[in-house]
């Protein structure tokens, strides 16, 4: 190691709340991060783009991933839940404890 450093030279990677953001609401807040994308990936956003630049066309479709869960999604959930022995198990001794009503009328 140096035992000095040119600070002028220092490159410094901000994470989290771009600084101009802070002290809005969390929701409109948008965090600063590195991702690698294939370049196909990338292609498409940028055919998508046209309005919007590529980071904004990228968070709405993932905001809108996370708010509405696809019909497949569930269904991989489903098939994963009612596979798993120990979810069941659970299930049924929740059930158990639950109080019987009886039918009024039958």
């Amino acid at each position: 190691m140096r035992e000095e450093y040119d600070l002028k030279k220092l490159k410094i990677k901000r994470r989290g709340i771009l600084p101009d953001l802070q002290g809005q609401r969390p929701e409109d807040a948008k965090l600063s991060i590195t991702i690698a994308l294939d370049e196909d990936v990338v292609d498409y956003f940028k055919a998508q783009a046209n309005v919007e630049s590529i980071q904004t066309r990228i968070n709405q479709i993932l905001r809108r991933a996370i708010q509405s869960p696809s019909l497949a999604d569930t269904e991989v959930i489903k098939r994963t839940l009612l596979q798993d022995s120990h979810f069941l198990r659970e299930v049924a001794n929740n059930i158990a404890h639950l109080p019987i009503v009886q039918r009024q009328g039958t």
